[in-house]
Formats: C-alpha cells, structure tokens, sequence
C-alpha cells in the first residue's frame, strides 16, 4: 500500500487524478463522436472517468454485432474496448486512466473508421 500512495503522490494527488480522467473521458468521446459523425449529447457534468459514444450504424444493433465488432477490434486491431447494444445501435464505452492517453483514442478512432469503411 505505502507504494501505491506514493505513487499517486508522484501523480499529484487523487484531485488531479480524477481531473485528468475526466478530462481525457470527456474530451476523447467528444473526438470519438465527431470523428465518426455521430451524436454525443451527454451533458459533461454526467461524465465521470467514463462515457458512452455511439458507433455509426453500420456496425448493427445486436449483442452479436457487439460482440462480432469487439472481437475484431481486439483481434485484428490489438484495442480492447467495450461495446454494447442499447437504445437500437451499438455504442462504445471508453474508459479514462492515468495509463490512458488522448492517442488511445485516436488509434480507436480510426480502426472503427477502417471498419467502417470496410462493411
């Protein structure tokens, strides 16, 4: 425990741990979404260290597709990210942490853009 303290000390503290998680959460769904021209409506104050971004529609609506999509992404893009189906189409939950980074996103951004391509 007296490393894992200290090593949130070297970060600057839990407040600046959870400002830069939810900055990184807030802003990389935002880039998510306009990356993939879709909408993202969350209010910021309903974000935390986590948001949901809509895929495009052409990856389906089913926990198949889901699946089908997430596997693809971890297999043949090396991503891990979750997907589910809600509300009639797919949507992809990004995570923010200390090890996370706004390229991270981008990298996402554009293997799920590849595959859009592709389908």
């Amino acid at each position: 425990a007296p490393a894992a303290f200290a090593f949130i000390d070297q970060l600057g503290g839990l407040d600046a741990i959870t400002s830069w998680n939810h900055d990184l959460a807030w802003h990389g769904a935002r880039f998510l979404a306009e990356r993939w021209d879709v909408a993202f409506d969350t209010p910021e104050s309903m974000v935390g260290s986590m948001a949901s971004v809509p895929l495009p529609e052409v990856f389906g609506t089913t926990r198949e597709d889901a699946a089908r999509l997430r596997d693809q992404l971890l297999f043949g893009d090396g991503i891990e990210v979750g997907i589910s189906a809600a509300w009639g189409r797919l949507h992809v939950r990004v995570a923010a942490q200390v090890y996370v980074e706004m390229r991270d996103y981008e990298r996402l951004a554009d293997a799920v853009f590849a595959r859009a391509r592709r389908t």
